[in-house]
């Protein structure tokens, strides 16, 4: 094509081409008379010279008329793609697709051509669409968006199957209740939640904690414990002798076990074997798995520092029996505790 058109020459294709770089558009052919002050024919035959050399891009435009832009189309979807995408991860459920397009698209265009790049994002696992009366996008499959809403309602409480159920059903709708209790089993059968079943004065009570706060299953109880703890005063039964009674086994010989090794190491500085501590007739009432458990709950609240053996595998079993293992391969060999 020749280089020097009467267009350009004559100053219409120039002005044209100034308009639509001024803004990416999308302009009608009025709008762009309207900043050059020529006749539509000139504008026109202008436009043509400019898309012939890639200066300029027609749009399809939702009236059916052509838009131009120094855009092209695909530039266009591009941007409004990536938009979509943040837009429906920061959702907090899945959006209408005619509200997502018309907060990432230009209402002059024609959405269709977006409406397949969403497509195109469905099938690379980018986007999921909820089908309906009217398709929604959102991040997050239906599946997927059911199981992280139940596991989000629990958090770290303990909640009542039915309340449970409840609850996510009011933050994310659209699902029937056979979908949310399907969704509630395979969380349970998955061991991602714990459902626990018990009797609360005559009234069956089914609990569910995610795994990780299974801990949250003890304040199911805590209106029992409230009523026996008010019981025992009336008795005359000491707060002391209460907590006592209360407090696990294990967290008794952790302190016990703690108790004994600050005496041992006024003896003898630390650290200490741990078979030195474990021959104390303090805690020859323990046996030696409770004497691992109370060592190893110590450590882990970091009240005691123990010291690994180097090689376990190369002391004979009666040796080994006399350090405190953990059940991973680690065997310690020395303890002492922390301030």
């Amino acid at each position: 094509m020749n280089e020097t058109l009467s267009l350009f020459s004559s100053g219409a294709g120039g002005e044209v081409a100034a308009v639509l770089e001024s803004s990416p558009g999308p302009w009608t052919v009025a709008q762009i008379r309207k900043q050059c002050g020529r006749k539509a024919a000139g504008i026109e035959a202008a436009l043509r010279e400019l898309e012939a050399r890639g200066a300029a891009h027609r749009l399809p435009g939702a009236r059916g008329t052509a838009l131009w832009s120094a855009r092209p189309l695909e530039g266009w979807l591009d941007e409004a793609a990536g938009r979509a995408v943040e837009a429906a991860r920061a959702a907090a459920s899945p959006v209408a697709e005619k509200k997502l397009i018309s907060a990432v698209w230009p209402k002059a265009l024609d959405p269709q051509p977006l409406r397949e790049r969403l497509a195109v994002l469905e099938r690379e696992g980018r986007l999921r669409r909820w089908p309906g009366k009217t398709s929604a996008w959102w991040h997050l499959g239906r599946e997927e968006a059911m199981a992280e809403t139940l596991l989000a309602v629990l958090g770290e409480r303990a909640l009542e199957r039915k309340q449970w159920l409840r609850e996510a059903r009011a933050r994310l709708r659209g699902s029937s209740a056979a979908e949310w209790q399907q969704a509630a089993a395979e969380l349970i059968g998955a061991g991602r939640v714990m459902a626990h079943a018990t009797r609360i004065e005559g009234k069956r009570v089914e609990a569910c904690v995610r795994a990780e706060h299974r801990g949250a299953l003890l304040e199911i109880y805590r209106p029992v414990i409230d009523r026996l703890r008010e019981e025992w005063r009336r008795l005359g039964i000491r707060e002391e002798d209460v907590r006592r009674f209360l407090e696990p086994r294990g967290a008794a010989a952790a302190e016990l076990l703690l108790e004994e090794l600050r005496r041992l190491e006024m003896e003898s500085p630390p650290p200490n074997p741990v078979a030195r501590l474990r021959r104390r007739a303090a805690l020859q009432a323990l046996g030696k798995d409770e004497f691992d458990r109370a060592a190893l709950e110590l450590l882990d609240q970091g009240r005691v520092y123990m010291a690994p053996h180097d090689h376990p595998t190369g002391l004979a079993a009666q040796e080994r029996e006399g350090l405190v293992k953990d059940g991973r391969g680690n065997f310690y060999v020395s303890i002492s505790s922390r301030p």
